[in-house]
């Protein structure tokens, strides 16, 4: 869209207007074929910069280098999570995202009561559900010798693993990723408010029913859990639930589509993966960095000079982690998939106090179908004559990838 469109807030007195660039990521050239490619131009400006509409249309900084970026993430108390995305606005009212848009004291006790569920010895308790799920899902695909794998794959096994660790019906995937969709990547306005109304009232009608009941998975931990001797009010426990059940639906699947593409148009890292198993974690992490897929944001809390650049308080900072990875000056040669990189010190997690709290699933999740469908299926390339459809908003993803491969 011409910014001559864009309805463009007036730049602030205190923005260079050499630091001030109109970009956001929907908006980005190219990002239907390729967000990450549209995105690192970006790298060759200035490390930080001030767009009009970088924050989901409203107006925010952008922070353009690893280290920059991993700054911010680790001083939460100049740059708030609280109202980072934006749902509280969106809805008209006091619904913070648990533990996201906690700041300290309050994200701790929060943090605490949320660590067990996604410990490392948590999730390998249920690493074997999680390959049977995937060992099914390639079961049903393998003999047709093609797929969309966005479709059949890439979403559906990662939602379907989060579906049961929430305790929610498997039956109601289908509207689940219609409201994420709705929420994350809308066609319109009224495509994101009614979406995120869908999954409030869903969510409320969970927890309610939760209450007070013996019960397993992650909506009856939430609805009966306490802090400091208290319940959850029912703003925390939605609040809790509703920042998991978006982030289940989109994160890893957009991952992995990413990583399965790039192993299509890649067949020698394809078959290093296939001779050579052992490769699989550190690839996985390689993988991470390059094709990290989230911007997150905060919220200055004080006026402050950042690296010679004057924030205001309450302005937005958004921090591309897909650029961090692809920061040279943190990874020689950033373009490069290299499964034997020494240096996988990446930040697509996040740092600080507010880094993912479902990183070992997302790792785990990531493994295993890996190992599952290259044991199944070795060898599979992009479908001649078809074309991959990207997008690039806060999160980056694929709608469509068409994958072909010999059947038995």
């Amino acid at each position: 869209m011409p910014v001559s469109e864009i309805d463009v807030q007036p730049i602030p007195p205190h923005v260079p207007s050499d630091l001030v660039r109109y970009w956001e990521a929907a908006r980005a050239p190219g990002g239907d074929r390729d967000p990450f490619g549209a995105v690192m131009p970006l790298r060759d400006g200035p490390p930080i910069f001030y767009s009009p509409f970088a924050h989901k249309g409203e107006p925010s900084w952008v922070v353009a280098r690893h280290d920059l970026i991993r700054e911010v993430f680790q001083d939460a108390t100049t740059f708030s999570s609280a109202g980072s995305s934006g749902v509280d606005k969106l809805l008209n009212e006091d619904l913070a995202l648990i533990p996201l848009e906690k700041d300290h004291p309050d994200h701790e006790k929060f943090r605490l009561l949320l660590n067990p569920l996604f410990s490392p010895r948590h999730i390998a308790a249920i690493e074997d559900g999680v390959r049977t799920t995937a060992r099914q899902l390639i079961r049903e695909i393998r003999d047709a010798g093609e797929c969309d794998f966005s479709a059949q794959f890439g979403s559906p096994f990662p939602v379907t693993v989060f579906l049961r660790l929430m305790g929610l019906p498997l039956d109601h995937m289908a509207g689940f990723l219609e409201w994420g969709r709705g929420l994350l990547h809308p066609v319109s306005p009224d495509d994101r408010l009614n979406s995120a109304r869908a999954i409030r009232d869903y969510l409320q009608k969970q927890i309610a029913g939760e209450r007070g009941v013996q019960g397993e998975g992650f909506m009856n931990h939430v609805a009966n859990a306490r802090i400091e001797g208290e319940c959850l009010s029912d703003q925390d426990a939605l609040g809790v639930c509703y920042l998991l059940f978006v982030a289940g639906l989109d994160t890893v699947a957009s991952t992995l589509s990413f990583i399965f593409k790039h192993l299509a148009e890649h067949p020698k890292d394809r078959k290093l993966l296939c001779d050579d198993p052992e490769l699989i974690p550190d690839a996985i992490e390689e993988f991470l960095r390059a094709y990290a897929v989230t911007t997150s944001y905060r919220r200055v809390t004080r006026d402050t000079t950042f690296h010679g650049v004057q924030m205001r308080r309450g302005e937005f900072v958004a921090l591309p982690t897909m650029l961090a990875g692809r920061d040279a000056a943190e990874f020689p040669d950033p373009d490069v998939i290299d499964f034997r990189r020494e240096n996988l010190r990446h930040i697509t997690f996040a740092a600080g106090p507010h880094r993912c709290i479902g990183s070992h699933l997302a790792r785990r999740e990531i493994r295993i179908a890996l190992v599952e469908w290259l044991a199944v299926i070795p060898d599979f390339s992009l479908a001649p004559g078809k074309t991959p459809i990207t997008y690039s908003s806060s999160v980056f993803g694929i709608h469509y990838l068409p994958l072909v491969w010999k059947a038995e």
